[in-house]
């Protein structure tokens, strides 16, 4: 169990170090928004290539699948749903 002093500590920090320093001019923004954007396409650029690749597989196995029957192109459909629910499954 947690102590009960641990339950009423404050998540943020007051009067801490601020994460980037006091803006003054235009040079300063442009560096500091660089800086930003490098982090969050580090946080967001596998969540985007996998939707990518997910979409793609699904897309490029009904067209490679285009020629089968209509038995084996349900197989595929079905196929294709299950490994899509498992890749939500663990992105989750």
């Amino acid at each position: 169990m947690a102590r009960s002093s641990e339950l009423n500590d404050p998540l943020l920090l007051a009067g801490g170090e601020p994460d980037i320093d006091e803006i003054t001019n235009c040079g300063q923004f442009f560096k500091e928004s660089i800086t930003e954007n490098k982090k969050l396409w580090y946080l967001a650029g596998p969540a985007i290539f996998t939707s990518i690749a997910q979409y793609s597989l699904g897309a490029i196995t009904q067209v490679f699948a285009g020629h089968l029957t209509t038995l084996e192109l349900d197989a595929v459909s079905i196929e294709n749903m299950v490994i899509a629910g498992l890749a939500f499954g663990i992105m989750v």
